[in-house]
């Protein structure tokens, strides 16, 4: 049976037309057709047994409702054969001639007839448009306005014997197929009006979604552009500081080479007695002077690759190679730089980074210290010798690294803004960007999973304390 019936709603109601709008419409249209279909055979069968019953029975003729019974069958073909724009309007038509007979014949205020003036109007809205609505309630308005006053005038004679009738079971049935048949138009309304909410809903929940979703590759993206963005100038301001230091790079560039020229220069002008031994010890010092460049050049070289190598290193043999690359400038501020360390410290990360943290943090130590003298210097106080200290130690799981300097210190007001990006103290003097304490931070949270606090006052120099977890077992295996 449930078979019989959806094959049946499938031949009679499903809509053929493609878009949405025209298969929303064929919907409504088909089933409109089908309650008038149904209600005009109700009406026809009643309209039989009253001329059986009531021969004299005035009422629409049951001709005219034979008619319309067929019509609204060839209505519901023309719709099924993809003519639902025509059949709409016929189906307008043919609800709109027995209403407007009915209206000039048995009087403007008959019960049935202004029933089928509102399922004309709401037929309208729902099969051809909003426009329509609005065009034909003025038209049956204006109508029945000019209609009644004619009426009342005597100017069209009016058959208004239905009022001396009694209300019989066919006219209630009339009367309830029409309103079937308006509720069936309301029930259409409702149900696209759901449907149309439904999607809204669905829609507005899709275009959440999607916002989120955006918000979220904005963001991560953003991020990515940031993290880029910071690399890139980690990588430039790298390149930059070492750029500031080249001179003194090459000032212990020159001494070892220096060295080596000269032992050189005694072997080959060394005299003919010169013995054996005197060639070794001139031999041994000058690779010994190569020995200090090559050292010195591949310090600097990984200092400024960019290739990530993350492995076990040593922080010992990293603190001294750092403190040879800047000896120069400590020299010139005339700031010993002292080390020390009670053991040997294994840590798992990237080596260069790792030299990074230390550069940055000695530089700015020889600086701060180098601006302490100059103040002293200008103020006519002398100074006493102001050292730098790197202490390598353990604590737990972690090793901790505190750089201290006797330095002109932070003030206050500057102590939480100086791992900010591009804040600097130092600008005026054109030595600072305000990106070594931030980049340094960023290396040591984000490569080293590390921490890093100050304590500094001013006059009073300042101490850096870096603390970063030991390797795991996993990294000691790797």
């Amino acid at each position: 049976m449930n078979r019989i019936l959806k094959n049946l709603t499938g031949c009679l109601i499903s809509p053929r037309l493609h878009d949405e709008d025209g298969r929303r419409r064929e919907l409504a249209l088909n089933i409109l057709l089908l309650f008038s279909i149904t209600g005009f055979i109700a009406i026809n069968i009643i309209r039989i047994a009253d001329r059986v019953t009531h021969p004299h029975d005035r009422g629409l003729p049951i001709a005219y409702t034979l008619a319309i019974l067929l019509f609204f069958g060839v209505l519901l073909l023309l719709s099924r054969r993809g003519w639902v724009k025509t059949a709409s309007w016929f189906l307008l038509a043919t609800y709109s001639l027995p209403m407007f007979y009915s209206f000039v014949a048995w009087g403007s205020d008959l019960p049935a007839a202004l029933l089928l003036a509102v399922l004309i109007i709401t037929l309208s809205g729902i099969l051809i448009g909003a426009n329509l609505v609005l065009a034909s309630t003025i038209i049956i308005n204006i109508f029945l306005i000019v209609l009644t006053y004619a009426q009342s005038r005597g100017l069209i004679a009016v058959n208004r014997y239905w009022l001396a009738e009694k209300y019989e079971l066919s006219d209630a049935v009339a009367h309830a197929v029409l309103f079937l048949i308006i509720a069936s138009i309301a029930w259409l309304f409702a149900l696209e009006i759901n449907r149309a909410l439904k999607r809204a809903r669905e829609s507005e929940a899709a275009l959440r979604q999607e916002r989120d979703s955006l918000e979220i590759k904005v963001a991560e993206r953003t991020e990515q552009l940031r993290q880029a963005e910071a690399e890139k100038i980690g990588q430039l301001y790298r390149l930059a500081e070492f750029g500031r230091l080249s001179s003194g790079i090459f000032h212990d560039l020159i001494s070892p080479l220096t060295a080596v020229s000269l032992n050189l220069g005694q072997i080959r002008d060394g005299t003919s007695g010169a013995g054996v031994l005197d060639v070794r010890s001139y031999l041994h010092h000058a690779l010994l002077a190569t020995h200090k460049m090559e050292g010195l050049i591949a310090g600097i070289k990984k200092q400024i690759q960019q290739e990530s190598d993350a492995r076990i290193f040593t922080a010992n043999e990293e603190i001294k190679q750092i403190i040879q690359i800047l000896a120069y400038k400590a020299r010139q501020a005339k700031t010993p730089v002292e080390f020390t360390a009670a053991e040997e410290v294994r840590l798992y990360g990237d080596p260069v980074k790792f030299g990074q943290i230390i550069t940055n943090l000695l530089a700015n130590a020889i600086e701060a210290t180098e601006e302490a003298l100059e103040n002293n210097r200008n103020r006519g106080v002398p100074s006493k010798i102001k050292k730098i200290r790197i202490d390598l130690s353990l604590s737990g799981q972690k090793a901790r690294i505190d750089v201290s300097d006797e330095g002109a210190g932070i003030a206050p007001e500057n102590i939480n803004k100086i791992f900010e990006a591009f804040f600097s103290t130092k600008k005026e003097s054109g030595r600072g960007l305000g990106l070594g304490l931030s980049s340094t931070k960023n290396i040591i949270e984000k490569n080293f999973q590390g921490q890093i606090e100050v304590t500094s006052g001013l006059k009073r120099g300042s101490r850096f304390m870096v603390t970063i977890p030991l390797p795991s077992q996993a990294n000691e295996k790797n």
